[in-house]
């Protein structure tokens, strides 16, 4: 049976063929490999350098909200060390300048009390309110504490607005003296005044020595105010 020269070619080209795919297909894979390689190096080097750009940026910020909350100390220093003892001066002339009778309210100072009105009507802590956006800055042991007491400053001068309002002329005489200034509220209202007064200058002591301590001064003495 005769050979067909020409199929013979045709096989051995085939042949040939068959193995110039098998190792394209070998050098492709490996080419891909090489390439999928690279790229996930360069993936973990660009997410280092993002992590250490992050860690950076954070660091940054943490330095910056320290300088920021030492000049914030170096501000209200002088405001919250004196706080207890500006309350204290509200607080201790009240027993002088009126009492409660019988459920009756007895304007014994009408100069005195409308003095401590007057006082409490203001805020106690003017610069710490003028700042209130950034005491953020402060230790999370502060910050929190002082926005509590401004709290409280803003209810002492709310109640001393509200009962000086209250005072009024009044003919009336009680237990034989003359008391020209009657008080047209109700006579627990100087209770809760005196109370919350107490109540903020407690706070305020408490704070005071720990705001001295972020700051770096010595403690104070705040006994003679209680």
């Amino acid at each position: 049976m005769a050979m067909c020269p020409l199929a013979a070619d045709w096989g051995s080209v085939a042949d040939w063929a068959a193995v110039l795919v098998g190792f394209g297909a070998a050098a492709g894979t490996i080419w891909v490999a090489s390439v999928a390689n690279r790229t996930s190096r360069r993936a973990t080097e660009i997410a280092e350098d993002a992590k250490g750009i992050a860690k950076q940026q954070s660091d940054q910020v943490i330095a910056q909200q320290r300088a920021n909350a030492e000049i914030l100390g170096r501000l209200l220093l002088h405001e919250i060390s004196t706080l207890p003892a500006r309350i204290a001066v509200i607080l201790a002339p009240i027993p002088k300048a009126v009492r409660v009778v019988d459920g009756r309210v007895l304007i014994e100072d009408h100069d005195l009390l409308t003095r401590i009105f007057d006082d409490a009507k203001w805020s106690a802590v003017p610069q710490s309110e003028s700042v209130l956006g950034r005491i953020h800055d402060l230790p999370d042991s502060l910050g929190p504490d002082l926005a509590t007491l401004i709290g409280h400053s803003g209810t002492m001068r709310d109640m001393a607005y509200r009962m000086l309002g209250r005072i009024k002329d009044s003919p009336r005489q009680y237990i034989g003296q003359q008391y020209r200034f009657a008080y047209e509220g109700s006579p627990d209202d100087f209770e809760l005044f005196e109370e919350h007064l107490k109540f903020f200058k407690r706070l305020s002591a408490d704070y005071a020595n720990r705001f001295r301590s972020f700051v770096g001064v010595d403690a104070e003495d705040y006994s003679r105010f209680q």
